[in-house]
């Protein structure tokens, strides 16, 4: 979310080419035991990230954050195209397994003229091996983030997002996913944060079996922009 504040200074900057930031979280790993992870790495998961690192430069946010139990990396791109930001991510959980993913947001303010809120509307496809019901699949998201800037004191901010996939999106052992994030912000440099969050995932599967919690907890990271 904070590639959000950074597409928007470089759309300043950069005139009718400006790129909005690209909020691209890809975290996955599909596999059926150790065959199944080292598909995962290589295959879908790896194609679309390698994608999205591919795509024209324009300003890039690197994003990493961790939790007592998990560890999650993110790289976001702007795109040529005014306000088009994407990205990949990958979500490492020692008891629960991996989550990768990439996205696609339009991103822009509600309100001309006044850049403490930004919000960007996209999707998220999302690649998942979920080690406790030796499940894999990936799920089709659509959902919403956005970034609020403090107006009396702009070091500080505040983002979340919300995602959502119904059954009809989703593919293999996986029926449904689900993910809510808030965080807290606060600028250490100009082009570094540090924040503090709370993050949910939660995964529906094929089997019947009841809805599980991927991850559910606080987190703390940074975030580098170049």
């Amino acid at each position: 979310m904070d590639s959000l504040s950074h597409s928007r200074a470089a759309a300043t900057m950069s005139g009718p080419c400006r790129g909005a930031d690209l909020g691209v979280s890809f975290r996955a790993e599909l596999s059926s035991g150790r065959t199944g992870s080292m598909m995962m790495h290589k295959g879908i998961p790896g194609v679309l990230i390698g994608v999205a690192l591919s795509l024209p430069v324009a300003a890039d946010t690197l994003d990493f954050n961790v939790s007592s139990d998990a560890a999650q990396l993110g790289y976001t791109r702007m795109l040529p195209p005014e306000g088009l930001e994407a990205g990949a991510a990958l979500l490492h959980h020692d008891d629960d397994g991996d989550i990768a993913e990439a996205n696609l947001h339009l991103v822009d303010q509600p309100e001309p003229g006044r850049d403490a809120l930004l919000v960007g509307v996209g999707g998220k496809l999302a690649y998942a091996r979920d080690d406790p019901r030796d499940a894999t699949g990936a799920a089709l998201a659509v959902g919403a983030k956005a970034r609020w800037t403090l107006p009396i004191y702009n070091r500080a901010a505040v983002a979340g997002g919300v995602y959502f996939a119904p059954s009809a999106t989703t593919v293999s052992d996986i029926d449904g996913y689900q993910e809510y994030s808030v965080r807290g912000e606060f600028k250490v440099l100009e082009d570094a944060a540090v924040y503090l969050g709370y993050r949910k995932i939660e995964l529906s599967f094929d089997d019947g079996g009841s809805d599980r919690d991927f991850d559910d907890g606080v987190f703390a990271g940074f975030n580098l922009q170049f």
